[in-house]
């Protein structure tokens, strides 16, 4: 089975430069089990009342990912190798219990199919990892943007979601957090 990698960047955001790289799997036993992400999610969870504070909680305490691929520098023109997987981000649904419905929902979507879903660090959005068909006769930059239009799209037709737009760029950072009930597609199947 060939699993996607993605650059992993400890925090704070500023760091643009990778800490190693991480493939799907390894990124959802981190999600669900590392006690220091658990921590670091309550920390930042529980500033959720004060936007400011919860923001500058999130972009100092939390690790993240470029879900597009492997950069040698965080910026679109520094890509080494594309991961075939582009992050869509559901924000502000109305609770916890949404956004569990919603990550579970939209996991079992078989248009979608992500490899991996999760919670957001706001616990109230979900976060999918989907991913799309290299081409040999396209850049990635248009199977990217092309793969990823089509699913908002999806999303606002068949469920009446609207993705995060500002997820648009290939070196788009992706906050991590705890969820230990996280999925993970296993692509043997």
């Amino acid at each position: 089975m060939k699993e996607s990698i993605f650059s992993f960047f400890n925090a704070p955001i500023t760091n643009q430069v990778s800490n190693g790289v991480v493939c799907v799997s390894q990124l959802h036993a981190y999600i669900t089990t590392s006690e220091w992400l658990h921590e670091r999610t309550d920390q930042v969870r529980a500033a959720s009342g004060d936007e400011k504070r919860f923001r500058r909680l999130k972009q100092s305490l939390l690790p993240y990912v470029t879900p597009a691929g492997i950069f040698s520098y965080r910026r679109e023109d520094h890509l080494l190798l594309p991961s075939g997987e582009f992050v869509i981000d559901i924000d502000h649904l109305s609770s916890p219990e949404e956004a569990i419905r919603w990550r579970d929902t939209l996991f079992a979507d078989e248009r979608l199919r992500p490899d991996l879903a999760f919670i957001s660090p706001s616990n109230t959005g979900v976060k999918l990892f989907v991913p799309y068909r290299l081409s040999v006769t396209a850049t990635i930059e248009w199977a990217f943007d092309e793969a990823r239009r089509s699913a908002w799209e999806y999303l606002e037709w068949r469920y009446g979601l609207k993705a995060d737009t500002s997820n648009a760029d290939l070196s788009r950072a992706c906050f991590l957090c705890h969820d230990s009930s996280a999925r993970l597609r296993n692509r043997g199947n």
